[in-house]
C-alpha cells in the first residue's frame, strides 16, 4: 500500500459525508434504503463486499465485511442512517445541503450520526486496502430506525441475523470528551451499563368552552401539572456502575477531593458532594432519571380553551430504575389524577447497576 496522504483523505471524507447528508433519512419516516445503497456503491468501489436487509419497504440495514483468519471474534464498527427532523427555518443553510464552508461539513446528521459513519467507512477502505492480515473479521453495520428505538434497525438485525454478526466488539456513537471532573484533563469513560429511554405521553380531557371563563381547562390542568414537573427533581441514586466510576475518578485527584469524591455516596457528605457533582451536566445525567418535556399540543382556536391537551416526555432511566416505579412517582408529582399516563415499554437494562 502506498503512502496515505492524510490531507487528501480528509478532502475525501468531507466531500463524502457532504453527499451522505444530502440523502434525507428523516425519521419518521426514515427511508434509510436510498443511504444503505449510496454506502453499498462505495464499497463496491473499493472492492469491499456488503448485504442489504430490509425490515420493511423503505427500510435497509448494510452490513459489510473484511475477513479476518477467524481466530478471534469480529469486531464492528455501528452507525445509524436516520436523523432527527429538522425545523428549516432555525438553519443558516438548508439541512440538507451537505454545505462545505469554513472547514466545515453543514447538516443534519453531520455529528449525528453521519459523520462517524463516514469515518467508519473511509477506515474501513484504507484497512481493506492496506493488505493487513486479520486475525478477526471487521464489520460494519449502518442501521435505520436509532432515533425511534430501533426496531427496524439494531434490534430487528440482532433478532433476525444474529449468526451473520456474532461479533466480540462493537464501536459505537458515544459521548465526547469531558471537562471538570479530572481538572482539565478530558475524560473519555468507558460505557459498562446504559439509561433506557422511554417515551410518555400526557393527556388531560374534559369541558372546553369560551375564552373568558375556562379557568380549569384541560390545557391549564396540563400546564399546572407540567409545572409542578419542571420544579421537581428526581433522586440521586449511587448505583456500582456509579461509585466505581468516582472511585477510579478519585485516583487522579489529590487530597481532599479525592477523599470525598471517593466517599460521595456516603450520608455525611452525601448532600455537599450530589451539589459539587451535579454541577457538571454529564455527572448530573449519571444520578438520576432525567425527564425532559419535548413537545406540548392542545386547541388552535384565539379565543376557544380547548377541551383536551397532550404533552410528550422524553425519560431516561438509570439502570436500578424500574418502569413501575418511575410511572407512580412521575403520576405523584404531577399531582392530577385526571391526567392520563401512557408509556411504552422501555429497551431491555444494559448493566445492572
Amino acid at each position: 500500500m502506498s503512502e496515505i496522504i492524510w490531507t487528501d483523505v480528509g478532502r475525501d471524507t468531507a466531500r463524502l459525508l457532504s453527499r451522505y447528508i444530502q440523502i434525507d433519512t428523516t425519521n419518521p419516516p426514515g427511508n434509510e434504503r436510498k443511504s444503505a445503497d449510496f454506502l453499498e456503491g462505495f464499497l463496491s468501489s473499493r472492492s469491499v463486499q456488503s448485504t442489504i436487509y430490509t425490515p420493511d419497504p423503505g427500510r435497509a440495514n448494510l452490513l459489510a465485511k473484511l475477513e479476518g483468519d477467524g481466530s478471534e471474534r469480529p469486531i464492528m464498527l455501528l452507525h445509524h442512517m436516520d436523523v432527527v427532523p429538522a425545523n428549516t427555518e432555525r438553519w443558516a443553510e438548508e439541512p440538507f445541503s451537505g454545505t462545505l464552508a469554513y472547514g466545515h461539513v453543514m447538516g443534519r446528521g453531520a455529528i449525528d450520526d453521519k459523520g462517524l459513519g463516514v469515518m467508519q467507512l473511509m477506515a474501513f477502505g484504507l484497512l481493506k486496502d492496506s493488505g493487513v492480515t486479520l486475525k478477526r473479521d471487521v464489520l460494519m453495520l449502518a442501521v435505520s430506525d436509532e432515533e425511534l428505538g430501533g426496531k427496524c434497525g439494531a434490534q430487528w438485525m440482532v433478532k433476525n441475523h444474529w449468526p451473520d454478526i456474532q461479533c466480540e466488539f462493537v464501536w459505537d456513537e458515544g459521548g465526547t470528551g469531558t471537562l471538570g471532573i479530572m481538572g482539565d484533563r478530558p475524560v473519555f469513560a468507558v460505557s459498562v451499563a446504559e439509561k433506557r429511554g422511554m417515551i410518555v405521553q400526557l393527556m388531560a380531557k374534559g369541558a372546553g368552552g369560551h375564552g373568558s371563563f375556562s379557568a380549569n381547562s384541560p390545557l391549564n390542568r396540563m400546564v399546572s401539572a407540567l409545572n409542578r414537573l419542571k420544579s421537581s427533581q428526581w433522586p440521586v441514586q449511587f448505583g456500582e456502575v456509579t461509585k466505581s466510576f468516582l472511585r477510579n475518578v478519585s485516583e487522579s485527584q489529590s487530597f481532599p477531593s479525592s477523599w470525598l469524591v471517593r466517599n460521595a455516596s456516603m450520608p455525611p457528605f452525601r448532600s455537599f458532594m450530589v451539589k459539587k457533582l451535579a454541577s457538571i451536566p454529564v455527572i448530573n445525567a449519571m444520578l438520576r432519571d432525567t425527564v425532559t418535556v419535548t413537545s406540548v399540543q392542545s386547541g388552535a382556536g384565539m379565543n376557544v380553551a380547548p377541551d383536551s391537551a397532550s404533552a410528550r416526555l422524553d425519560v431516561r432511566l438509570l439502570p436500578t430504575t424500574e418502569k413501575s416505579e418511575f410511572l407512580r412517582k412521575l403520576k405523584s408529582v404531577l399531582g392530577d389524577d385526571s391526567i392520563l399516563i401512557e408509556s411504552a415499554e422501555p429497551p431491555p437494562k444494559i448493566g445492572s447497576s
